[in-house]
């Protein structure tokens, strides 16, 4: 049974890190409001089980849209400066079974590890595993995994 039936990709895709951010919904809140109120679409949300009163927090947002974000999380805090890549590549995989299949990701993480392909943030839903990727092995991811997903 063919699993994943759909695998795309989106180019210029930014990755900002916030660390040591306060593990509370205010701050979620306060950030993501704000980004929102300034325009900003966001994509891939991902954040860090609490560590005391701090977690890591990561997303992902268009490569133009970097410098809004910056201006957005400064008014939040002088302190609240977020680790910033650019220029990535988010690979999602898609298919309405994979709840019912184990190892979906295990198998992607694993073609991709043997290709020494970094993952730089993954995301997953019950049917979509999200991948960021650097831009300069995009096309060698995607044609890995096009080739195990979409000839199965």
């Amino acid at each position: 049974m063919k699993v994943i039936h759909e695998v795309y990709f989106t180019e210029n895709v930014a990755v900002l890190s916030f660390d040591n951010a306060p593990a509370n919904s205010r701050f979620l809140s306060e950030l993501f409001c704000g980004v929102a109120k300034a325009g900003v679409n966001v994509d891939m949300i991902s954040q860090t089980a609490p560590k005391g009163e701090k977690n890591t927090i990561s997303f992902t947002v268009a490569d133009e849209m970097v410098p809004t974000v910056l201006k957005v999380a400064s008014s939040l805090s002088a302190k609240m400066r977020p680790m910033v890549s650019t220029g990535n590549v988010k690979i999602a995989l898609y298919g309405e079974e994979m709840p019912s299949k184990v190892g979906v990701a295990a198998e992607a993480f694993a073609l991709l590890s043997e290709a020494d392909i970094d993952i730089l943030l993954i995301t997953t839903s019950e049917v979509d595993i999200s991948l960021v990727v650097r831009s300069a092995q995009s096309d060698r991811a995607y044609e890995i995994l096009k080739k195990a997903y979409q000839n199965a």
